[in-house]
C-alpha cells in the first residue's frame, strides 16, 4: 500500500477487485487506520449492501455504508465509487458527521414535522408553508471541500419555490467562502420543472459573473433531454461524478508538477 496526496481534505482509497488496498489518503488513515482490505473498515450490517455495489458492473455510484473508525466507532458514509478499469476502483468517503450529515437529518425532522400535520392544513395554512419554506431553504446546503471549491447537493424536485428559498444564503455562502469553483450535485434530484431550472440558471450566471468556476455532476439520463434543451449558461461544465472532478485536478496537478520539474 501506498499513501497519495488526496485532491479534497477526505478519507480517499484506491482498491483491487478483491477490495484490497493499493493507496490510501493521510485522512484516510487517520479516521480508519492502516486496514489491508476494504473489509475491514465495512460494518457487518452493510456488508451485504457493500458487495452488491462495491464491483465493476456498478461503473459509477454513490451508496451509503457504514464504517468502522480505528477506534471501533461505527459512522455512517457516503461513498463515491468509480471504477477506473475491471481491476481498480477509487473510493471517496464522505462521513456522515459532516455537514451534509447535520443538513439530512434536519430534513428529516421537517418531513416528520410534515406528516404530522398533514391533516391539519387547512387551519394551519401558513404554519406549513413555513415549514415547506424552510425544507426548501435546507435543499441546497453548502459544503466547503476545501478552501477553493465547495459542493452544493441538490435534493428533491427542482422548482421555482424552493431555488427562490435558497438563491440568497447560497450566493451569501459563496462570498463568505471565497471559493473559486462550486459543484452542483443533481445525483439525489427528482423532477426538473422548467422554471425552476430557469431560476437555477440566473442563478449560476450570477455566480460565473463574480468569477466562480462552475460544473455540473451526477445528472441522471432523465435530466439530460431537459438541460441541454433548455440550456445553462455560457462555461458551465459537466462532469459525470464528483469523483471525475477530483480525478481532473488530480491529473492536473501532477502535470504542473512535471513540468516544475522539468524547468
Amino acid at each position: 500500500m501506498k499513501r497519495v496526496e488526496a485532491t479534497f481534505p477526505l478519507p480517499y482509497y484506491e482498491i483491487d477487485a478483491a477490495w484490497n488496498i493499493i493507496a490510501y489518503s493521510q485522512e484516510a488513515e487517520g479516521l480508519f487506520g492502516l486496514p489491508d482490505n476494504l473489509t475491514k473498515i465495512v460494518d457487518e450490517g452493510t456488508y451485504d449492501k457493500a458487495r452488491e455495489w462495491v464491483n465493476f458492473h456498478r461503473r459509477k455510484t454513490v451508496i451509503e455504508m457504514n464504517v468502522i473508525k480505528e477506534n471501533s466507532d461505527v459512522i455512517l458514509a457516503d461513498v463515491y465509487i468509480t471504477w477506473t478499469d475491471e481491476e481498480k476502483a477509487e473510493l471517496l468517503l464522505i462521513p456522515k458527521d459532516s455537514q451534509v450529515d447535520k443538513v439530512a437529518a434536519s430534513l428529516k425532522t421537517l418531513q416528520s414535522e410534515l406528516l404530522k400535520t398533514k391533516t391539519e392544513l387547512i387551519e394551519e395554512k401558513e404554519r406549513a408553508e413555513q415549514v415547506i419554506e424552510q425544507n426548501n431553504k435546507l435543499s441546497a446546503p453548502f459544503i466547503s471541500l476545501n478552501k477553493e471549491t465547495a459542493l452544493v447537493p441538490l435534493f428533491g424536485d427542482l422548482s421555482y419555490d424552493k431555488i427562490m428559498s435558497v438563491e440568497h444564503n447560497l450566493l451569501e455562502a459563496v462570498r463568505e467562502s471565497e471559493a473559486e469553483e462550486l459543484l452542483f450535485d443533481f445525483t439525489a434530484v427528482g423532477n426538473i420543472e422548467r422554471e425552476g431550472f430557469n431560476y437555477l440558471a440566473s442563478v449560476l450566471k450570477a455566480l460565473s459573473h463574480i468569477g466562480v468556476e462552475l460544473f455540473v455532476i451526477g445528472l441522471k439520463p432523465g435530466h439530460v433531454p431537459n438541460i441541454f434543451k433548455w440550456s445553462l449558461p455560457e462555461g458551465v461544465r459537466f462532469r459525470q461524478s464528483l469523483e471525475q472532478v477530483i480525478s481532473s485536478k488530480r491529473s492536473r496537478r501532477e502535470a504542473e508538477k512535471d513540468k516544475q520539474k522539468e524547468t
